[in-house]
């Protein structure tokens, strides 16, 4: 969502209960379902009725931009007003900085604030631990929504690994399987190549207390995420990346990723990139260079004049390298 606002929304906000508006939304985004909540902002031709701020169905929520605007003038005055004694007030801040955060995921005072918030003096014991996990559940919400923005966001990612940094401070475990799954994988399906949500997944693996098992049961879910998304070169880095510490599977990746590029004629340079750095890796120990080379030949065949340099260019690069 773009930060600038048009005429159409400038004139509206003139009228209207801000008040009445930023309670409704700042309730909304503490609620907690047994799914994360899938926020969409609308823009003006979807028109609400006076009185209705959000559209929900269950855990999927709909948003007119007007009435986020309206509930972040709110929450910023409560931010500016409160933000010295943020530890005291956790009840107004983190409904505040919530609305402001859905508003502008780079807002750094907001994610700071929310940060001592959470580990206020005041939280002892569990309640710590029902804060850290209504946190990640609102943070995982925001980076798997179909926000453009909120889903490649460096604040947004920073803070969910500082997050899983606090967890394990205090002794709770986190399932790295699980967050790749269900907030990597979505996050980087819903903002192509994206670069935080696979260094985040890098990042999980290596504080887990067993990488290489988690290596392993991730190189099948993520070719096959890849195979979805098949230009998507920050996908198939991450796969790469797996099978350098996990080569037990890096033939069999290798043969099936060839079959399909092979039976759908995949040109993409995402994919070849993949593939020539897997054949030279020391994984693959020189066993793949033949079937790249064959492969790479057959495709010349019908290639575009760019694909066919970008083959070409491929297959030379193999050949200096492997030599």
């Amino acid at each position: 969502m773009s930060r600038a606002l048009d005429q159409g929304v400038k004139e509206a906000l003139k009228n209207g209960d801000h008040q009445a508006v930023y309670v409704s939304i700042s309730g909304l985004l503490q609620q907690n379902h047994t799914s994360l909540l899938e926020i969409e902002l609308l823009g003006q031709a979807y028109p609400l009725n006076v009185g209705v701020n959000f559209i929900q169905e269950q855990n999927a929520v709909a948003i007119p931009k007007l009435r986020l605007v309206q509930a972040f003038i709110v929450a910023r005055q409560v931010l500016q007003r409160r933000q010295d004694d943020a530890h005291r007030v956790p009840r107004e801040i983190l409904p505040a900085t919530a609305v402001i955060m859905l508003m502008d995921p780079e807002h750094l005072t907001a994610a700071n604030v929310r940060k001592r918030t959470l580990l206020s003096a005041d939280a002892v014991g569990t309640e710590i631990i029902q804060r850290l996990n209504q946190e990640k559940y609102f943070i995982d919400s925001l980076l798997t929504s179909r926000l453009h923005r909120h889903t490649k966001s460096p604040t947004l990612w920073s803070h969910r690994r500082w997050l899983m940094g606090q967890f394990a401070q205090h002794g709770q475990p986190i399932d790295a399987m699980q967050d790749i799954t269900n907030v990597v994988y979505v996050s980087a399906e819903r903002h192509p190549r994206n670069y935080y949500a696979w260094c985040h997944a890098r990042q999980l693996i290596d504080a887990s207390p067993t990488p290489l098992r988690i290596c392993s049961g991730l190189v099948d879910p993520t070719m096959k995420w890849c195979f979805r998304h098949h230009d998507d070169v920050s996908g198939w880095m991450f796969l790469l990346w797996l099978l350098e510490r996990d080569s037990e599977h890096c033939k069999d990746v290798f043969d099936e990723t060839v079959k399909l590029a092979r039976s759908f004629h995949w040109r993409n340079e995402s994919i070849w990139y993949f593939l020539r750095n897997l054949v030279l890796s020391a994984a693959s120990q020189g066993r793949l260079t033949g079937q790249f080379h064959e492969a790479l030949i057959e495709l010349q065949d019908g290639a575009t004049v760019n694909d066919s340099c970008m083959l070409r260019r491929t297959l030379q690069w193999v050949d200096q390298w492997s030599k």
